[in-house]
């Protein structure tokens, strides 16, 4: 199975994903985990660039730069994502690249949706868990120097979370939608696992 962890900046992901592989190891879960970006050699050093504050990149370009990523990310990880025995938990996917680059960017959403399926050979993940914050809060929320992304307006963040949530209501059995704000994160870590573990059951894993 494929699952995916997404959501705006300052969301908790990170904090999320780390308890993730705490439980997964402290419980003999076999579960795979990595991201998109920065889930391979190529992707790490990719992420690298697209984030440094230093570049002034086009929005095309940072579209194109995150699609090259995810075509190496999936050429990498494809058999294992395809393989019905396996767990495979992802740091991020194609949803991002529509909320931020097609909704936040205002790049064509149809354009972004070909080349997705184009990139990733038509894989979708079979679980999404979307992890959703205010924009005034996740502004709060950011502490130390901003990359590229992070340093955007707040009409930019508001346009992505936008885009999350329309496409959450797009697609409901596959996107589930986690409201952090007043959950202190053990909360939410064990919603995240129930909702995982029920999934994987119904799947037969």
């Amino acid at each position: 199975m494929f699952i995916t962890i997404e959501g705006p900046d300052q969301a908790g992901k990170t904090t999320q994903v780390s308890l993730l592989k705490k439980y997964a190891a402290e419980n003999n879960k076999d579960w795979l985990f990595t991201s998109n970006p920065g889930g391979t050699d190529l992707g790490k050093r990719l992420r690298e660039l697209i984030l440094d504050r230093d570049y002034k990149v086009s929005d095309k370009a940072e579209l194109l730069v995150y699609l090259a990523d995810r075509a190496q990310h999936v050429e990498e990880y494809h058999s294992l994502i395809k393989d019905p025995t396996k767990v495979v938990i992802c740091d991020r996917f194609t949803d991002s690249t529509l909320a931020y680059q097609g909704y936040g960017r205002n790049l064509d959403l149809g354009i972004i949706r070909q080349l997705n399926a184009y990139v990733t050979k038509g894989i979708k993940p079979d679980l999404t868990l979307m992890l959703m914050i205010d924009a005034d809060e996740a502004t709060r929320r950011r502490e130390g120097v901003p990359d590229r992304i992070e340093q955007e307006n707040k009409l930019f963040f508001i346009r992505v979370a936008n885009g999350y949530k329309t496409i959450a209501h797009e697609e409901p059995e596959r996107v589930k939608i986690i409201n952090v704000e007043n959950h202190s994160r053990e909360v939410l870590h064990e919603r995240i696992v129930n909702l995982i573990n029920s999934f994987i059951e119904q799947g037969q894993l």
